[in-house]
Formats: structure tokens, sequence, C-alpha cells
């Protein structure tokens, strides 16, 4: 093998009589180079935004979720908070209630989401605060009722939240109300006072509202009443057994979701996106390679006379394959090497100064994510060695099989 190697690098570097050969194998490279970066760059930028989708997800998605399966709501028993407090994998957990309603302040409405939560909310998100923008984090002072809304909702209300002047007005439809012939008795409504304001994205800015979950009962008719427990966990890694227990001491009559099941359609597409996109690239990878069959077909060409004296001198015919095979392998992996090296200084750079600035001013990154993983960087080694002995096969054993009946004959 070491033959073979020392005979492919000198082929490589040395200076061949042809110069289109010199000029399809720098092509071949430089293909090479890019399509790596590319791929390398690609699968990093994926990596960062799954991350970042994850982090703010967080926000509203907890370690663990747990609702009823008939039915919207379901009793906030003393049992069944006995049930949660005996399993030693939970950190916190809070109950949560949510319903559609109507906001309204001075002369602007807005439906949104509101979600009731109790005063255990902040210990199960403990991130929350990261998130706020303006005013303070606060829900309940004094038997005073506050809000948390998203700027999404501040702006749609035409409100300052951090220096709101007017409550905020809930309507919520009446369950006992039998037809909307009175409009003033088909609605519940109450008031609550702005505390602050958060910014996630603007799927969540603009869709949800927090208020104490004591008042929202209340106002929805929903006494005692939940409709999901958010579990955060003491170890994440346990996530499973956590499950296991938790289905088991509470029975068939609730559904216990990891965050992962939670938002299962969303992981799914940001793992098909990546996979597709890299595909799409490795493809175009598969379309540059066709430079390396050009390059070492003209190669072999060039140096007849050189197989001729290696196959008097003994050497067999696998190893005249061999020595091509490595050509075209050192051919891609010299460039394939300065592309994953130019990936990760672009990414270093992303990572600390921001290059790449990422597309509307809701996002509190104000930069594309970037997170390098080292099983991308030994998976596109791979495709590349693949891609290049595929590419080199064909023109290493038409120089092999073509040795008896042409390349002798330059001895002579």
């Amino acid at each position: 093998m070491n033959l073979e190697l020392n005979i492919a690098k000198r082929y490589l570097f040395s200076k061949k009589s042809t110069n289109a050969i010199n000029i399809i194998s720098l092509v071949s490279g430089t293909a090479m180079l890019f399509g790596t970066m590319a791929l390398i760059l690609v699968l990093s930028v994926f990596n960062g935004l799954e991350g970042l989708v994850k982090s703010l997800y967080a926000v509203f998605y907890p370690d663990i979720a747990i609702t009823a399966v008939e039915g919207k709501t379901f009793e906030t028993s003393t049992d069944l908070r006995q049930k949660l407090s005996s399993i030693n994998y939970i950190d916190a957990f809070s109950f949560v209630l949510e319903e559609n309603a109507l906001l309204e302040y001075s002369d602007r409405q807005h439906i949104c989401t509101v979600k009731g939560v109790d005063k255990n909310y902040f210990n199960v998100v403990k991130k929350f605060d990261t998130f706020m923008v303006d005013g303070k984090k606060i829900l309940q002072k004094y038997s005073i009722n506050f809000c948390i809304v998203g700027v999404g909702v501040a702006q749609k209300l035409g409100m300052n939240a951090a220096q709101a002047f007017n409550p905020v007005t809930i309507y919520m439809p009446k369950k006992t109300s039998g037809s909307f012939a009175s409009m003033e008795n088909a609605f519940n409504k109450s008031y609550v006072t702005p505390a602050g304001a958060f910014a996630v994205s603007d799927e969540f800015d603009s869709k949800y509202t927090f208020v104490p979950l004591d008042f929202f009962q209340q106002l929805t008719d929903n006494y005692e009443k939940a409709s999901q427990i958010e579990i955060r966990l003491k170890d994440k890694t346990h996530t499973d057994i956590a499950i296991q227990q938790l289905q088991h001491t509470l029975g068939k009559s609730f559904s216990v979701k990891s965050r992962y099941e939670q938002n299962e359609v969303l992981y799914k597409i940001l793992k098909s996106e990546k996979w597709i996109t890299f595909a799409i690239l490795v493809l175009i990878m598969i379309i540059a390679s066709f430079n390396i069959i050009g390059a070492l077909s003209m190669l072999v060409l060039e140096k007849k006379k050189d197989i001729a004296t290696l196959t008097a001198l003994g050497i067999h015919k696998n190893n005249i394959i061999k020595i091509f095979l490595l050509e075209g392998i050192l051919m891609s992996c010299v460039g394939a090497f300065i592309g994953m090296l130019l990936a990760f200084i672009l990414c270093i750079l992303q990572q600390k100064v921001g290059l790449v600035p990422m597309p509307g001013s809701s996002f509190l990154v104000q930069y594309y994510p970037v997170k390098m993983q080292l099983f991308d960087f030994a998976m596109v080694a791979l495709v590349v060695i693949i891609i290049s002995l595929i590419a080199a096969y064909l023109p290493a054993k038409k120089a092999a099989m073509s040795v008896e009946k042409e390349y002798l004959s330059h001895l002579s």
C-alpha cells in the first residue's frame, strides 16, 4: 500500500506534460472543496436552528405535559396533587388552563389564547425571565390580577405593556348561554392590569397572554379545573422513566407526553429538511465528481509508459487499480480537507462575530445560530471518500485491463 500511495501522491502533485490535466485536477479539487464546505455549513446551520427552536419552544412546552384523555378539562383535586408530589423525578409542576378569548384595550380588540397559570408556573419555566422585554413578570399582587402579553398581542391592541394606564378587558362565552340573542348576557368579562410583555417569535408573540389561574377559572366557569399539567424534571435524561411512572400513577384517564411528543411533527420536519438538503448537496457533489473521471482518464493516457514499466517490474493489475483509486481519493480529500477547514473557520466567525444576520426583527437571536458536530464532519468525510472511490474506479479499472493489450508496446 505504501508503494501505491507514494506513486499516487507523485502523480497528484507532479507537473503534467498536458496542462489540461492540471486544470481538470484543480477543478475537481475545487468542486470537492466547495461541496464539502457547503455540506458542513448547511448541517451546522440546521443544528443551530434546531437548538434555537427547541430553546424557544421550551418556554411554552414543558419537559412533560399531562392532559385528559376524554374532555378538555379535569379536576385539580388534592389527591391528584399528592400523586404528583410523590414522584421523585419531578422538580416542579403547574396546573394551567388555556382558552381562546377576546381581548379589548381602549378601542382595539384581538383574539388570542389566554393561558391561566398558577404560582408554580415560573418554577416550571425558569427561563421565562430571559424573554421579558417590557415591564415585570408578575401575575397577582395584593388581590390585583395582572397579565403578561406577547409583544405581538400588545401591538395588535396598541398597548405599551410597561406603561398601560387602562385595564385589559377579557371576554369569554358563557357556558350556560343558550343563544346569543342578548350579547351582554352571552359573555363573561373581567379586567386585568397589564404588567409586562415577552418576545419569543411571531408564532407565540401574537398568540399568548398569561393571567392568574384562579382568575381565569372564574372567568371561564371552570372552577377548580385545568386543561393541562406542566412538569419540570430534575434530570431530563430520566424523561422516559418519569413518563412511565406518571402513566402508571395517574392511570389511563390521562395522557402523558414528553416535549418531543408534544412537538413531534415540528421536530420531524426539522430533521427531514436537514437531510433532504444534505441529499441535494451530495447529489451536486456526485455530478461534480465527473471531473475526477475526466482528470484520471487523461492521467491514464499520459502515464502509459509508467504503467507499462511498473507492469514489467511485476506490479499486479490490482496494484495498478489501487494507484488510481488512491489518486482519486487524494484529489478529493485535499479539496475536502481545505473545505472543512474553511467551514470550521466560518462557523467560528459566525458564532463569535456574526457574519450572516437572522432575517426578521422579532427574533431575540440577531445572527444565524450554528452548531458544529463531530458526527457531521465524519459523515461528510465518508461521503467524499465513497464518491471518490466510485468516480475513480472506472478509469483505474480501464488502466489495469489495458496493460497487456496496449501499454507493454511502449517498452519496445
